[in-house]
């Protein structure tokens, strides 16, 4: 690896630090508005018996549920937002009631009761409906004004980083054609046994790769002269065995990005020998 590519790199590190500090920050802010939004629904629902509970499952909905029941309601209040162009956010808008019914087998107080609950739950939600909207629009626009200071930072950090990524891509590109033009590549067997293959026409690919070269490279760097050596095997009338070598072959207007995957597929599985 060049120095100027280290000293991209490690300033591209710099930058993911960055941008991860500013997306961590601005994701905590989010979630202080969520739970202050809970905190809040929380404040205005209430029924008079421990027998049930009113459970904040989210930072727009309250659920009214038996008490050690995980996974059954029998009412649940939804605020429903929608995107305010005037205000550059979500901003709830209204609210719904959810009433799942029940059948009952047997009569007893438990109907009662569990009518009791469902009507002080109602009772919760048309007496304070109009203040708990207002007052969710209000946190939501406060921690809007907060977070929005983030998002220019992060945009231009995030552009930082493309700019970035991309000299070092170039320079890596370039780096590697110097090098498949001088002493080329050579690579080894992967942990399965096997050595690269190329595919040097649409219709022909060759295997066991054991080395390459650049021979001349076309004008437009889209396709180059290639020169492959590859693993082979000849039979030995001495030993009556088959004995490995090696063939050296050459080929024409090869695409250089099939040159550039295999080389990426090499280092992705330890291949390339340094």
């Amino acid at each position: 690896m060049s120095k100027q590519i280290e000293i991209l790199e490690s300033r591209l590190e710099e930058l993911y630090d960055e941008k991860n500090g500013l997306e961590d920050r601005s994701h905590k802010l989010r979630m202080r508005k969520k739970n202050e939004q809970r905190l809040m629904l929380g404040n205005y629902f209430d029924v008079n018996s421990e027998e049930f509970i009113c459970q904040i499952s989210s930072d727009d909905c309250v659920r009214l549920k038996y008490s050690g029941d995980k996974y059954g309601e029998l009412m649940s209040y939804q605020l429903n937002y929608n995107w305010s162009r005037d205000d550059d956010g979500e901003r709830v808008v209204d609210s719904k009631v959810y009433h799942n019914g029940s059948t009952y087998e047997t009569m007893d107080e438990n109907m009662l009761n569990e009518s009791q609950a469902r009507f002080e739950f109602m009772q919760c939600a048309v007496d304070h409906n109009d203040d708990i909207i207002a007052a969710w629009n209000t946190i939501e626009k406060k921690y809007d004004k907060l977070t929005e200071t983030f998002n220019k930072p992060i945009w231009k950090l995030r552009e930082s980083l493309t700019s970035q990524q991309s000299d070092i891509a170039k320079l890596e590109k370039k780096a590697l054609r110097d090098k498949l033009s001088g002493k080329g590549v050579k690579f080894t067997k992967s942990e399965t046994g096997r050595l690269p293959e190329l595919e040097v026409r649409w219709d022909w690919s060759i295997s066991r790769i054991k080395a390459l070269k650049v021979l001349r490279m076309t004008a437009s760097g889209k396709s180059a002269d290639l020169e492959i050596i590859q693993k082979s095997n000849r039979w030995d009338d001495n030993t009556k065995s088959y004995i490995d070598t090696e063939a050296t072959s050459t080929f024409d207007r090869v695409r250089m990005d099939k040159v550039e995957q295999l080389i990426k597929s090499a280092q992705r599985n330890s291949q390339l020998v340094s």
